[in-house]
């Protein structure tokens, strides 16, 4: 028996269960998603042997799902399902990255030859193709699958990474992610946060010094960007540096080397950079507050993250595994968690319901649990500010 699993991606319920019992009397396995963006998570979820993707979908069609999944999954066979055999578009399948395409009505013959050769074609490529992604990075929103797309795209580049989002969306979850995706993952990861960073110990903290080279030095310090050597360096909140603390950071991303204070030559160093901030970068730039040149080299790649507002679909997955799968929460606790603003962030939100765990004990968690906590509540009439104590 073929236990290979099988991913069938069709709107077309009579379709899909015709593919599903031609395969599965071959003796696959075989699941099925009726999008794009379901396909997505299920590939999250368990990576298949090959999908078989419907090219006419509601949402995320099967075009726009192929240009996602193929970089991101490079190995991973995709035969799509087209209704008429347009020469452009077969090109244009091809082009993206299809392994094959059949044309629907799909009979068993064709099916079971397309994913015999599909295996085939699999079995004969290089294993290895990176790690498995880990990134923690939750959610079942476009926007989440977006960012987890560039979290993998970005661990197979050397580039520089900027990650853009309000404070608690997980910008140290996103930089930790393009870590462990990364060529450099067997090396360190160190996260600096730039606001904690003393303005007259820059130069000692970033570059390290030499015992002697003022007064206190009492030995040889390796700065931060020595010890990342061969490894990643996460500057969270980027812009609490000053512009001539950043010119100076230029310069060292600019000749790979690094002098510490009080040395007389520079040391070779092997670093990437991933920054991250809570602010706007166009309005930083304009203010003076970020150079221009240190921001083009650390837009090697942006990832924005989108403040927890605007996803409330995400927040369900996320208080499952905060609180444990196990973990008994009424409908109404969801419903009343998805209707906060959560100007915090996931960050809050995994504050709010430590606390509330803390007062339910072993109980079902409920409304009342978070009673003693300050939550935000929507805005009454368009204004701010209101609460719920």
């Amino acid at each position: 028996m073929l236990r290979a699993g099988i991913l069938i991606v069709d709107d077309d319920p009579i379709a899909a269960e015709f593919a599903r019992l031609t395969l599965e009397l071959d003796g696959y396995e075989i699941r099925t998603a009726s999008d794009g963006q379901a396909a997505i998570l299920a590939i999250e979820e368990e990576m298949p042997a090959i999908v078989l993707c419907d090219v006419q979908m509601p949402g995320l069609c099967g075009h726009e799902f192929l240009c996602h999944a193929r970089p991101r999954w490079p190995t991973l066979p995709i035969i799509m399902l087209t209704v008429q055999a347009d020469v452009a578009d077969v090109v244009r399948f091809i082009q993206a990255g299809a392994s094959n395409y059949l044309v629907k009505p799909i009979h068993p013959e064709p099916l079971r030859c397309a994913v015999k050769q599909a295996l085939v074609e699999r079995s004969a490529r290089s294993e290895a193709s990176g790690p498995t992604e880990s990134s923690g990075i939750l959610g079942t929103s476009m926007a989440m699958i977006d960012a987890r797309r560039l979290i993998a795209l970005a661990g197979r580049t050397e580039f520089n990474v900027l990650i853009v989002g309000e404070t608690g969306t997980g910008k140290e979850l996103v930089a930790r992610g393009i870590h462990a995706a990364s060529a450099r993952r067997s090396g360190p990861f160190l996260a600096e946060n730039c606001a904690a960073v003393p303005t007259d110990l820059f130069e000692s903290e970033f570059f390290g010094h030499q015992r002697g080279a003022y007064t206190g030095a009492a030995g040889d310090h390796r700065g931060r960007i020595e010890v990342a050597d061969k490894g990643t360096l996460f500057l969270d909140e980027l812009e609490m540096l000053s512009p001539a603390h950043q010119a100076k950071l230029l310069r060292v991303m600019e000749d790979g080397e690094v002098r510490p204070v009080g040395a007389t030559a520079a040391r070779p160093i092997s670093v990437r950079y991933v920054a991250a901030t809570n602010r706007e970068p166009a309005g930083m730039l304009e203010r003076g507050e970020l150079r221009s040149d240190l921001y083009y080299r650390l837009r090697g790649f942006e990832i924005r993250l989108p403040p927890l507002r605007e996803r409330p679909e995400d927040i369900r997955p996320l208080v499952h595994h905060i609180v444990g799968q196990d973990r008994r929460v009424s409908p109404c606790v969801l419903e009343f968690l998805e209707s906060r603003p959560w100007p915090g962030n996931v960050r809050e939100l995994q504050c709010a319901l430590r606390w509330a765990l803390s007062v339910a004990g072993e109980a079902t968690l409920r409304i009342d649990h978070f009673v003693n906590r300050s939550i935000h509540a929507p805005p009454p009439h368009g204004r701010s500010g209101a609460r719920i104590e």
